[in-house]
């Protein structure tokens, strides 16, 4: 299902191909303000409401649940995450993923708006807090 593999890839909007250019920029404003809109036409389609209850009703009974599936972060921003919990910094960060400082720049920036905090150590915090990372013994930090 197309929705569910958008918010699993971090999705912060889904909305159908014939909305309209208001529609959209009304979703993007919201998206801004910290909100996850759903047109609410997606489900409507036979079978869409159902699905979607029932994939995370089965989520919620799991005894594995990952949390990434929950995470607004993309899995590469919990890489960056993680790689800050550790205190590293951007400089290491981006030799160690392979990517430019300025990508850890943008990748922070990200996060730290879809976190809504105003610094690396809140977003480990709320990483901590929503279990997308995990504290192991001797203090180092992993993504679960």
């Amino acid at each position: 299902m197309r929705i569910l593999d958008a918010v699993r890839a971090g999705a912060a909007a889904f909305l159908t191909k014939d909305g309209s250019g208001p529609e959209l920029l009304a979703a993007i404003g919201r998206v801004a303000r910290g909100e996850y809109p759903i047109n609410d036409r997606v489900v409507e389609y036979p079978g869409v409401a159902t699905r979607l209850l029932g994939q995370f009703r089965d989520l919620g009974t799991a005894n594995d649940v990952d949390p990434e599936i929950f995470s607004p972060l993309t899995p590469r921003e919990l890489g960056v995450l993680e790689a800050a919990a550790s205190g590293q910094a951007n400089k290491e960060i981006g030799r160690a993923l392979g990517i430019s400082d300025q990508t850890v720049k943008n990748h922070m920036t990200s996060i730290l708006r879809k976190l809504a905090v105003n610094d690396r150590t809140q977003a480990v915090m709320q990483g901590l807090r929503h279990g997308w990372l995990k504290l192991e013994e001797g203090g180092d930090v992993r993504q679960r």
